[in-house]
């Protein structure tokens, strides 16, 4: 792979073309640090990540997820990998409704983050759940508990990332 990376939607394109979908290039469905995603012809999203690493958590998260059978956890719907494309990387996805859990590309795997217990960033990390999550933050927390047994450290809980039904 190059040192530059052709655009967010150059890829997108790409793997939609390669596995003979439509890419609905107007309006990305969604976007952030990581990545962008757009819609595709076949009910899925296609997702650019913007760096290898986040890339590779986030495919290792769902085949984790998928080889024990999880679509969902505790009622909310996990998106499932369709498809991926190393080189490009994209993942293609399906597309889940709320209550949802997604975006796991800031994860850490097999080990907590080296702050996991430092008390200091853990009690503004809990701050912001509770100011983002309200009264909602303890079902967050058991969700991101519920994935420290399968070794994938969630440490992005947001309402973008984890939203409710209603």
């Amino acid at each position: 792979m190059s040192d530059r990376l052709p655009s967010h939607l150059e890829r997108a394109q790409a793997y939609a073309d390669s596995r003979e979908i439509l890419l609905h290039r107007e309006d990305p469905f969604g976007y952030g640090m990581d990545g962008t995603i757009w819609r595709t012809s076949r009910q899925s999203v296609a997702k650019t990540f913007e760096r290898e690493k986040t890339f590779r958590d986030e495919v290792e998260c769902y085949k984790r997820l998928s080889a024990k059978g999880i679509e969902t956890i505790s009622g909310f719907a996990v998106p499932e990998l369709i498809d991926m494309d190393a080189e490009l990387l994209v993942v293609e996805m399906t597309i889940v409704q709320p209550p949802f859990l997604l975006d796991f590309g800031k994860v850490y795997l097999d080990a907590p983050p080296p702050y996991w217990n430092d008390a200091e960033i853990m009690g503004h990390w809990h701050a912001e759940g509770r100011e983002n999550f309200g009264d909602r933050w303890k079902i967050v927390l058991s969700l991101i508990r519920i994935l420290e047994s399968h070794g994938i450290y969630y440490v992005d809980p947001k309402p973008g990332n984890i939203m409710f039904a209603d």
